[in-house]
């Protein structure tokens, strides 16, 4: 029973969490989590077609930063779970000699753990980078040590103007980072007040409009071409987070999500480890994904698909096609309350039915 009146809840104080990275090595704050990538391939380049390993599930925009700074991607095979098949890794260090790999935890449930140690064994120089925008608020759980760069985008998680974060055991080239601010956050930030007063006015046109300029921002990073600093206005609002208040509503939603939809709707294997920090979102796998995806959009649920994948990968990896074609993103985080998730449930439950 959803319950109206009665006392205010109290605001929420900021905790320092995400400037606290600073604990783990040298941070930087950029526009976004790609730049940060991008970033990181230049700042670790030192010689002409180095090549890295990649996990064949990933996002375009995770590789095409590195494919842009001249880096040769190799794609690593997944088991069920998501975790690394550690086999194959070790037979494309081999094959490869690789000047980096890349990992990353996905959805918080699939550590990276035994492969960053078999990469460190292996090869020693290796330059291991760790995509953590799955684990923002778990940083604490995951961190390796030697991992050598962790990278994040803040903008995944929370409703900031931009914001991406590298965190390295060294310090890179700072004169690789453009200085000047874009219009791109005063035109998201704009576009953001808008979103929020629809709550209230359930207006089609400001709905409209700032829908609008939301995927214009986007498209304009879709064709980035350097790295820029995170503007005064992301500093601001990062600052004004509480990271452990995230940090509990993501975990107390995904349990109420499993619990609700387990046994009845097929989810990537051993999802829930993902419980133990602060959970991205619940990927489900369903048939006739787009169709899904098109009757949970009616019922205002907006799964996005996470993600594409290139053919390179597909031919790669049969675990990373399958989740690719079946595979839908069910929002849990911090923004929804619980009778919010039993909602959205019973919606994936009816359809998915």
């Amino acid at each position: 029973m959803r319950e109206f009146g009665s006392e205010h809840p109290g605001v929420i104080l900021p905790d320092g969490y995400l400037e606290n990275f600073s604990q783990y090595g040298y941070i930087t704050w950029l526009r976004t989590g790609r730049e940060g990538l991008y970033y990181v391939a230049q700042g670790i380049k030192r010689k002409n077609n180095p090549v890295v390993l990649f996990p064949a599930y990933c996002c375009w925009s995770m590789s095409s930063p590195f494919q842009k700074a001249g880096w040769k991607v190799v794609y690593y095979r997944l088991n069920q779970d998501l975790t690394v098949d550690l086999d194959f890794l070790k037979h494309l260090l081999n094959e490869q000699q690789p000047d980096a790999v890349l990992t990353m935890n996905f959805y918080g449930s699939a550590r990276t753990d035994d492969a960053v140690s078999v990469v460190k064994h292996k090869c020693p120089d290796c330059v291991i980078v760790e995509d953590f925008s799955h684990c923002t608020f778990s940083l604490e759980a995951i961190y390796n040590s030697q991992v050598d760069f962790y990278v994040t985008s803040v903008r995944k998680s929370v409703g900031v103007t931009d914001g991406g974060i590298v965190i390295g055991k060294k310090e890179l080239d700072s004169s690789l980072i453009n200085k000047e601010i874009t219009p791109f956050t005063t035109n998201r930030r704009e576009a953001q007040l808008s979103k929020s007063r629809y709550a209230f006015s359930q207006s089609e046109k400001d709905k409209s409009d700032f829908l609008s300029v939301l995927r214009g921002e986007e498209h304009r990073l879709d064709e980035f071409d350097s790295v820029n600093t995170i503007s005064d206005t992301g500093k601001k609002m990062i600052a004004a987070i509480n990271g452990a208040e995230i940090r509990y509503a993501r975990s107390q939603n995904m349990k109420h999500a499993i619990a609700r939809l387990s046994g009845k709707v097929k989810m990537v294997p051993r999802i829930e480890k993902c419980i133990e920090g602060a959970p991205f979102s619940l990927p489900i796998l369903v048939d006739e994904r787009d169709n899904v995806q098109k009757q949970l959009a009616s019922k205002g649920v907006y799964a996005p698909v996470l993600w594409p994948i290139c053919d390179e990968a597909r031919n790669v990896c049969p675990v990373s096609a399958y989740v690719s074609d079946h595979m839908l993103s069910i929002p849990i985080d911090q923004r929804y309350s619980y009778d919010d998730i039993e909602d959205i449930t019973s919606i994936v439950l009816d359809i998915c039915s």
